[in-house]
């Protein structure tokens, strides 16, 4: 599996957020103990799928890099938007890892399984068994201060495409009440913080890029 700094560096590379903000970033989610974390040399962490979510998560949904553990336990803790998303959620893009998501997952969870998909399973499949030189398209979309975000997968070979957007648990806000993706604010916003908004987006470029990177890295321990 990659090091830390191994993944700092491919995100910082994909995403062109300099490197300096990253690593910090990396370094804010150790300390909150939102990445795996070990020694040095042989014994240094090993990154998962999961601390990939984690630290894309916080690059998409922190206004600032001290704000990182904040976005990514916000994000931790959305549900779908029932009314917004595709009917059988992932399901309807028909790759079976993706589909197996639980119900009350969340942002972070479908990430995490999105980045695994395309590092080792189903949709690394399809890529390997493309004779075009085939890739999805994958749209992560995420506000850096509000709680709303949304997965998006197309150009799939059987001509399907999933999107599914998330918000609060229904204890914030109800999923079915929220309006689609856009600058405006809910009822339940904290109105201290200001008017200002930012949405960041990354599509499949960062992911595939992660992803190869998970892939070689477990490549090399078989």
């Amino acid at each position: 599996m990659a090091s830390p700094a191994q993944l700092v560096y491919t995100v910082s590379c994909a995403t062109g957020v300099p490197l300096p903000t990253i690593v910090d970033i990396d370094r804010r989610l150790a300390k909150g103990k939102l990445r795996t974390k070990g020694g040095r040399g042989f014994n240094a962490a090993q990154m998962t799928p999961l601390d990939a979510a984690r630290l894309l998560t916080a690059v998409l949904a922190s206004p600032q890099a001290n704000a990182a553990v904040d976005a990514v336990e916000r994000y931790t803790q959305t549900r779908f938007d029932k009314a917004l998303s595709s009917d059988k959620l992932f399901g309807t893009a028909n790759v079976d890892d993706l589909a197996a998501l639980p119900a009350r997952h969340s942002f972070v969870d479908a990430l995490t399984a999105v980045i695994a998909s395309i590092s080792t399973g189903a949709l690394a499949t399809l890529m390997a068994e493309s004779k075009d030189g085939w890739k999805p398209r994958i749209e992560v979309f995420a506000f850096t201060r509000a709680v709303r975000g949304r997965i998006r997968i197309a150009g799939l070979p059987n001509a399907l495409t999933a999107s599914v957007e998330y918000v609060p648990a229904p204890a914030g806000i109800k999923p079915g009440r929220a309006k689609k993706i856009g600058p405006s604010r809910t009822a339940d916003a904290d109105d201290s913080v200001g008017d200002l908004e930012q949405s960041r987006r990354g599509t499949e470029r960062t992911l595939l890029s992660i992803a190869a990177l998970l892939s070689a890295e477990s490549g090399n321990e078989r």
